[in-house]
């Protein structure tokens, strides 16, 4: 992952993450990545730094490969559309979702 400038110039690179399909931009430019290929959630900054792993295989949660984000800013949750087995699950984000196919992790 990279943030580049309108030159093309890289500004800032993050590189330990495997197929990360989606991510959530939250307050002060941080931002939230579905790291599929690893099975987690990453919290970087907004120079792209690693500021913790929110949730991998070895989280309270159980996580298997992350496809989608939601973040609700004003009860601060954050919804993660996942594999379970070899289910494959609906994206969407807000709705068609029944509680075996979303995990919800609070800060």
């Amino acid at each position: 992952m990279s943030e580049v400038d309108v030159n093309g110039r890289v500004l800032h690179s993050f590189t330990d993450v495997s197929r990360p399909p989606h991510l959530s931009l939250i307050t002060e430019g941080r931002m939230l990545v579905a790291d599929q290929g690893n099975h987690r959630v990453l919290l970087l900054s907004s120079e792209l730094q690693l500021q913790r792993v929110l949730i991998d295989t070895n989280s309270q949660v159980k996580l298997w490969e992350p496809t989608r984000l939601c973040y609700n800013e004003l009860t601060a949750q954050l919804y993660i559309i996942h594999r379970m087995s070899s289910l494959s699950l609906s994206s969407q984000c807000s709705r068609g979702l029944t509680s075996s196919q979303y995990s919800v992790y609070t800060e």
